[in-house]
């Protein structure tokens, strides 16, 4: 099996565990991350997956920090009409709208 296929195995396999097990899926996406730290399906498949692990946050100001992880790696390079970006975009905006009227 090339890298390439074994990358898109793990990515997709981290895709599917992420609902369940953001740390696992995580996980998986940073052993990519490690033998190639700039590939840029993985580090937008992270966004993707922060997106998720930001949606469970119920702290405004940690999920605002998520969110703000996740808009910068699915924006590096990504299509603006990447719908895990406007997803991150959108919790982003709830998040600072939640944490402010909380303060």
């Amino acid at each position: 099996m090339c890298w390439l296929e074994d990358r898109d195995n793990r990515l997709a396999r981290a895709r599917a565990l992420a609902p369940t097990d953001s740390a696992g899926a995580l996980a998986l996406i940073d052993s990519v991350l490690a033998e190639v730290p700039d590939d840029p399906v993985a580090l937008r498949t992270k966004g993707a997956v922060l997106v998720d692990v930001a949606d469970a946050e119920r702290d405004p100001a940690r999920a605002l920090t998520v969110y703000d992880e996740a808009v910068a790696l699915l924006g590096q390079g990504g299509c603006p009409a990447d719908p895990d970006l406007a997803a991150a975009q959108r919790g982003r905006a709830a998040a600072l709208r939640e944490r402010d009227s909380v303060a």
